[in-house]
Order: C-alpha cells, then sequence, then structure tokens
C-alpha cells in the first residue's frame, strides 16, 4: 500500500509537471510569436521611418531648391532693374549713378568706317589771310646778327604764318548831343537823346548782349555771368547780379509781339512736336514745355506740369482735328477737350520693347522691333528719292505684319505669363492694340516723324541750365528764359547768329516771323 501510495504520488508529480511543462512551452511558443511580431512591427517601423526620413529630406531639398531658384530670379530682375538705363528706358543720362557709365541713346546707324577723316577726305583748315585782311603784323627777329663763326647775318627772305586770334577791348564811348538856337527867331532845337542813353552813364548793347548770351546760350548763372565779364575786361566791368538780372527781363519784355507772332504760327502748322522736362523753381519742381518743328521753337514754363498749364498755353485746345502732334504716350493728350491727331513717338516704343526683352527674351518683341527699324529705314530711302508715300500694298502689308505679331504676343503671354514682368507685357500689348492707328501713323504719312526725338533735342540744353545754374529763383525768371529761349532757337533754326540777334533785339530791331519766312 505504501509503494502504491508512493508511485500515485510520483504519477501526480509528473503530470503536474508535464501540465507546466505544457504550459511553459505555449508560453515559450506565444513568446515567440510576440517577438516575431515585434520584429515584424520594428522592420515595418524603420522601413517606414526611412521612408519618412527620405521623403521629408527631398520636401525639404525640394523647398530649398525652389527658394533657391526663386531667389536667382529675383537677384536677376533687381541686377535688370540696376542696368535699367537711358538706352533701354525713359531714364535721363542725368540720373545715371555714380560709378556706372553714362550711356549717351545715339539713333546714328554705324558703319564700318574708322573714326575720324576718311581716307580722301580733303582736309579742313583755316586759310592764309589777304593782304588787306590783315589788322597785324610781329616781325620776329634776331637779337644779334652775328653768325657763330663772328659773321654778320644779312636777311635774305622770311616764312609766313597767320594767326586767328581775338581780344576783347574795352570802349569808353562819349556821346555828344548838339543843341541848336536860330539867329533868326532864336528857336532852341536839342538832337534827341535815345531811350538806351537815358543815364549819365550805362552799357552798351555789345556789353549787355554778351550777359544774356552767357545767361541763355551759356546756361551760366547770374553770378557765373557777372564774374566771366568781369574776367573778360580784366576786371574794369562788374555788372551787378541785379542789373543782369532787369536786364533779362527787359529782354523778356521786348519780346512781347514776337512771342504773339511765334504763337500764331505754331497753331498754322501741320505737324507740331510737343513734350516737357522738370526744372527747378526755389527748390520744387516744376515744368517746362515745348512746342515747334525744325523752324520754330516755342517753350512755356509752369510751377506744375499738369493740363492747366497746357490750356494756358493756348496751343492744344486750339488746334484742329486736321493737325498732327507728335508726344511720347502723353495721356492728357487723349482728353476729349483736344481734337487733334496724336502720333506716338516709335523711339521711345523702341526703348520699352528693348527694356521687356532684357527681361524676358520674347520673340514677338524681336519681330516688331525689326518691323519698325526695318520699315522706317524703307521710308528714309524713299524720302531720299523724293518719294513721299508708300504705295498701299506696302504700307498694308506692314499694318498686317504688325496685327500678327501683336496677336502673337497675347497668345504668348497668356501661355507663359511671367511672375515678375507679365503685367508689364500685358500692358504694353493693351497699348499696342488701344493705340494702333497712332504708333503707325507715319507709316502713312511721310510729314509724320517716326520719333519724338526734335523735342527732346530741344529741350536737351535746359537740362544743362540746371546742371549749371542750379534752380530758377522764381516763376518769372523761368517765364523770361523760357520766352527769351524761344527767339533765340527760332533764329538759329534759321540761320541767325543767336548773339547778332539778341544785340537786335537790345537795339529795338528784333528778328522777326515775317523776316524769317522771307529768308
Amino acid at each position: 500500500m505504501a509503494i502504491e501510495t508512493s508511485l500515485s504520488k510520483l504519477q501526480n508529480q509528473v503530470d503536474k509537471l508535464q501540465k507546466e511543462n505544457t504550459k511553459l512551452r505555449d508560453l515559450l511558443n506565444a513568446q515567440k510569436e510576440k517577438n516575431k511580431n515585434l520584429q515584424k512591427q520594428i522592420k515595418y517601423m524603420e522601413k517606414t521611418m526611412e521612408e519618412k526620413i527620405t521623403k521629408a529630406i527631398e520636401k525639404f531639398s525640394y523647398e530649398l531648391i525652389k527658394e533657391n531658384e526663386m531667389l536667382k530670379k529675383e537677384n536677376e530682375h533687381l541686377k535688370q532693374i540696376l542696368n535699367h538705363d537711358s538706352n533701354n528706358s525713359g531714364i535721363p543720362t542725368s540720373k545715371t549713378p555714380i560709378g556706372k557709365e553714362k550711356r549717351i541713346p545715339n539713333s546714328r546707324e554705324k558703319s564700318d568706317k574708322l573714326k575720324g577723316g576718311q581716307l580722301g577726305h580733303k582736309k579742313t583748315k583755316l586759310e592764309k589771310f589777304k593782304d588787306e585782311e590783315i589788322t597785324d603784323t610781329y616781325i620776329h627777329s634776331l637779337e644779334n646778327n652775328k653768325c657763330s663763326c663772328g659773321g654778320e647775318l644779312v636777311l635774305t627772305s622770311t616764312r609766313r604764318k597767320d594767326e586767328f586770334d581775338i581780344q576783347i577791348r574795352l570802349m569808353k564811348i562819349k556821346h555828344e548831343f548838339g543843341e541848336y538856337i536860330c539867329n533868326h527867331c532864336h528857336k532852341k532845337i536839342s538832337i534827341p537823346i535815345p531811350d538806351n542813353l537815358k543815364e549819365e552813364n550805362q552799357y552798351g548793347t555789345k556789353a549787355q548782349a554778351l550777359a544774356i548770351s552767357l545767361l541763355n546760350e551759356g546756361c551760366v548763372s547770374f553770378h557765373r555771368t557777372k564774374e566771366l565779364i568781369s574776367g573778360f575786361t580784366g576786371g574794369e566791368m562788374n555788372m551787378s547780379e541785379g542789373y543782369i538780372s532787369k536786364l533779362q527781363k527787359r529782354c523778356y519784355e521786348k519780346l512781347d509781339k514776337f512771342d504773339n507772332e511765334l504763337h500764331k504760327e505754331i497753331l498754322k502748322q501741320k505737324v507740331i512736336n510737343w513734350d516737357d522736362t522738370v526744372i527747378t523753381i526755389n527748390g520744387k519742381q516744376s515744368c517746362l514745355r515745348f512746342y515747334g518743328t525744325e523752324k520754330l521753337a516755342y517753350y512755356k514754363a509752369h510751377e506744375k506740369k499738369d493740363k492747366d498749364g497746357l490750356d494756358k498755353d493756348n496751343i492744344l485746345k486750339t488746334l484742329s482735328k486736321d493737325t498732327v502732334v507728335v508726344h511720347d504716350h502723353n495721356k492728357v493728350n487723349y482728353n476729349d477737350d483736344y481734337e487733334y491727331t496724336n502720333a506716338e513717338c516709335c523711339v521711345h516704343l523702341m526703348r520699352d520693347l528693348k527694356e521687356l526683352n532684357e527681361n524676358l527674351k520674347r520673340d514677338w518683341i524681336e519681330k516688331l522691333m525689326t518691323l519698325l527699324t526695318t520699315t522706317n529705314q524703307k521710308r528714309k530711302e524713299y524720302i531720299k528719292q523724293s518719294i513721299m508715300y508708300f504705295d498701299q500694298e506696302v504700307s498694308d502689308k506692314v499694318i498686317k505684319e504688325y496685327d500678327e505679331i501683336i496677336k502673337e504676343a497675347e497668345e504668348i503671354n497668356k501661355k507663359d505669363f511671367n511672375k515678375y514682368h507679365g503685367n508689364d507685357e500685358k500692358n504694353l500689348i493693351k497699348r499696342l492694340i488701344e493705340y494702333k492707328e497712332n504708333y503707325l501713323l507715319w507709316v502713312l504719312r511721310f510729314d509724320v516723324p517716326f520719333s519724338n526725338n526734335l523735342s527732346e533735342r530741344s529741350l536737351r540744353s535746359s537740362k544743362t541750365k540746371m546742371k549749371v545754374s542750379g534752380q530758377f529763383a522764381n516763376i518769372s525768371n523761368a517765364e523770361y528764359y523760357a520766352r527769351i529761349k524761344s527767339y533765340i532757337e527760332t533764329c538759329k533754326r534759321n540761320g541767325y547768329n543767336s548773339h547778332t540777334a539778341i544785340e537786335k533785339l537790345l537795339s529795338d530791331t528784333p528778328y522777326t516771323i515775317e523776316d524769317m519766312k522771307k529768308d
């Protein structure tokens, strides 16, 4: 019994141990499965993490590349802005930054010729004076007429060289006006004294003309005019700045009739150029305006650049629809108050096209610039041959090609809109469509110029005036300058010497518009 009991206990222990073993084996298998799952999870997480890191790096890199590209484009855009000058935009040459090369727009056609005198070109030089022209003679001789050998030197001939020089000679003139009495009736008769000799002593017309020439033609300030005249005369003639200022006003008043005649003559022209530029009056930006032709130059000064000033000039609002006015796309010209026909300056258009092309590199811009330049060149050749219009077939072809280029431009702008310059391109295209007839009027009428360069050239000297003189003290001084400049420039355009014209003005015998018509 005891043995059975022991075996029974041992069997129970074995069963118990087997159960525990089975249980542990199940736990082990479960742990292995769990471990297997954990390993799968780790591998998945590693793979996912790697993908996420890769994607994050790719995204970050893409953003950096994108930002870098944007910065490159912005940098290029800023460089292009810095490169804007008078050659590819409306920036005047006077505003060229310090250290940057000043580029002066030049419309002359390039050639293969070398600079300077051309082969076979006749040399231009001063000719020998005629004997009756000689005013002074200087004989150059040796101080010692002994030769180094001890012999005496005998003059056998002379060599002649002429010299053309100038000397300012002060003239201190005394005028005596006789006073008479009749020996019969004892009536007293005196020779009248002219208005220019009313004072005990006064400056003559030649001295006055020099001051006015320096002030208006030389673009010299009042103070420098005084200094120069003093220097020319060895310090003997010292005009005060106040006197020079009064002299300027006197010339302005003497030109009242000429100004009215010039105004009327401008209104008779079939084609007029006009433009304005900024001048400084008492520290404020103001306006000097030009109206004219190759023969006429009419200037007006205003404190403000606005339509009121244009209307005060009484030119644009007076012109009929038969008159053509050439300008630089001044929007005020298209005001309903004005009836004349507008013609746009194509040189300014070319600058706008060139600026846009430097930023965008468009084929349509190159095509339009080529069309304008080649057509203008053809027109010049026609004019040289005294042919004053294109055949309708030629002009129709130009207009058709213009339309095709603008259509192409619209499509390109929509398809490839540029972030920085897309709106500039769109606005320029819109302008080319809206003002097509005004931009192409020169194709149909050869009396209408291709550009408004005449106005720019006419206003250029006023910029020099501002650089040298600084500013006008008040609007009156600016008006004096404008009227005197109108007289001087118109005289020059009709072949008269400006200084002579001023002398005649101060002698109360100025050139008139009728004089110029006769010549």
